[in-house]
């Protein structure tokens, strides 16, 4: 690999983009969505129902394959080979269909998707704990989010174009994938790891996980059930109160992912000056840019609403693998980064459910009921981990005043 012939900064940046083609490819399920309506041509006898399960299949296929890669990554699978194979799933499952007339052939496809996408999703938090230090790790978090946002708006824009050609053309999309493949090959170092031998094994693995990091992931699971509510119900709230069209929805969704993009380049300094406190920061402006949008009647309000919510859809995700990252070392990286994952995709799963337990408990059809409830929880969320650690820090404060005295 060729950053292994540099070394110090220049090292580090090859390095950093070698990590960040990761970040690239791991929004690959959602390339499609511009071209969701228009695959209704493609395949009429099928329910829209149906054919938006193309976008939802991908995240549940993720579980399974997210469990196998945090197990196995680094312990008995180099992570190059792992990447490899998962940049190949997703490549050539993404555009599969140009060739594939059955739209169950089309469903496999997208699982093969979900599954190389699964396999790619731990890695790219765990390589960032191995081959960094404590204090540029914030810096990577906040600009793979950025990576992330920026690619899924190349290869959309990419798909709007092809579908203007041919909707079965569309899919090769996906195609670009192998620049980012390409680029990680030549840049990625492979992390060094014990021997096998030395190694723990999985039982102890688990064993030697910390209590506080199931904290951590299950309270990720409720801020991204949260979050995900909001983006759910926004264009609801829209168009049946006569607010716009699906194209003001989309554009005031965008205004919040313009945003969050300023505010994940941010995030860096933010865990900088904030320390500990920065979950409750970043999920303080989640659930305030939420209760606004609960409250906005017009339009202006609802893009000043979304421009606060985007402050924190850039920065929370981040924040908690901040606190999950401290959990990790070299050996188990991918295994914590794994766990994250998997509590992470069940957030992006539940918010149905979610919504069907505010309807039948409140009896109410009401879009912005959720939203309201979400920002509750948000700030709860917010509140509990901010008085957490300023007790937290006085007692840290306190223990070494004593060791100073004695």
């Amino acid at each position: 690999m060729l950053t292994n012939r540099f070394s110090g900064r220049t090292k580090t940046l090859l390095t950093a983009l070698g990590v960040l083609q990761i970040y690239f490819a791991c929004i690959a399920a959602n390339v499609m969505d511009p071209a969701l309506q228009n695959l209704t041509q493609v395949y009429p006898g099928i329910s829209h129902e149906d054919i938006t399960s193309l976008i939802t299949i991908p995240s549940l296929a993720a579980i399974p394959a997210s469990i196998i890669s945090g197990l196995l990554t680094g312990r008995r699978v180099k992570y190059r080979t792992t990447l490899s194979i998962s940049f190949t799933l997703i490549v050539l499952s993404g555009s599969a269909p140009m060739f594939l007339n059955s739209f169950s052939a089309v469903i496999g496809a997208r699982i093969v998707l979900g599954f190389g996408l699964g396999l790619l999703y731990p890695l790219g938090n765990a390589l960032i704990i191995d081959l960094f230090s404590e204090e540029k790790r914030a810096f990577m978090f906040g600009i793979g989010e950025v990576v992330k946002n920026l690619s899924l708006i190349m290869l959309q824009m990419l798909v709007g174009i092809l579908v203007g050609v041919s909707i079965k053309i569309s899919w090769s999309a996906y195609l670009a994938i192998l620049i980012s493949f390409g680029l990680l090959i030549l840049f990625l170092p492979e992390p060094k790891v014990k021997p096998l031998e030395e190694q723990m094994s999985l039982v102890d693995s688990f064993k030697a996980v910390p209590k506080r990091l199931y904290v951590f992931v299950v309270f990720l699971c409720i801020c991204a059930i949260m979050q995900t509510v909001y983006q759910v119900n926004l264009s609801s709230i829209i168009i049946t109160e006569h607010l716009g069209n699906a194209t003001t929805a989309a554009t005031v969704l965008s205004t919040a992912t313009f945003v969050a993009m300023f505010a994940a380049l941010s995030f860096g300094w933010i865990q900088k000056y904030l320390k500990n406190y920065t979950i409750t920061f970043c999920v303080f402006f989640l659930g305030l840019g939420s209760l606004l949008i609960s409250l906005a009647k017009t339009l202006p309000f609802l893009y000043f609403a979304a421009g606060v919510v985007g402050i924190g859809i850039g920065t929370m995700s981040s924040a908690f693998y901040m606190k999950i990252a401290g959990c990790a070392n070299n050996e188990n990286a991918a295994l914590i980064s794994g766990f994250q994952v998997v509590f992470q995709g069940f957030g992006n799963f539940l918010p149905h459910y979610y919504l069907k337990a505010v309807h039948v408990t409140f009896n109410t059809a009401s879009f912005r009921l959720p939203i309201t409830i979400g920002s509750i929880v948000l700030f709860a969320v917010a509140i509990g981990f901010g008085v957490f650690y300023f007790f937290n820090n006085r007692r840290v404060v306190s223990h070494e005043s004593v060791d100073y005295l004695e």
